[in-house]
């Protein structure tokens, strides 16, 4: 069971803390919601490469080695793929079947993007009060130091 704190009731010094957590939160969430997007693209990327291989009569291919090393290779054949389904294992599937998988995958991560960018929406929020309340605090202390001159 989660606790409310009222932040009014909070010093400047705990406010600006909790906003530096709130900060990196949002910046982990952040990044976390950049990664998925570019694990939804590689995705993409695997049914455009199923697409092309059934389009295309040329048998010759460059094999991936590395990132940066390939490999002439042939066409054995356009019906059978392997598909990474996990924990380093793979399956062989038809095209379909590929497609349906990597489909199924990209379908997962929306999902979790979606609940990403509405914590990220919750998180700013939070913050964007951390801020306005800090201020006030601020601006009120400013004029309690004034009165304390005059």
């Amino acid at each position: 069971m989660s606790q409310r704190i009222d932040l009014s009731q909070l010093q400047p010094q705990q406010l600006v803390e909790i906003r530096k957590s709130t900060e990196d939160e949002i910046n982990h969430f952040t990044q976390s919601l950049q990664a998925l997007q570019t694990a939804q693209n590689k995705l993409k990327d695997c049914i455009n490469s199923i697409n092309g291989m059934q389009s295309t009569k040329n048998d010759d291919i460059l094999v991936p080695m590395t990132s940066s090393l390939y490999l002439p290779g042939q066409i054995k054949d356009r019906s059978k793929y392997l598909v990474d389904i996990g924990t380093g294992y793979y399956a062989e599937k038809n095209a379909d079947e590929a497609k349906i998988s990597f489909e199924k995958k990209i379908n997962k991560l929306s999902q979790d993007s979606t609940k990403l960018k509405d914590i990220l929406v919750q998180k700013n929020e939070v913050l964007n009060n951390i801020t306005l309340i800090l201020r006030s605090k601020v601006i009120q202390m400013e004029k309690e130091q004034a009165q304390a001159k005059a």
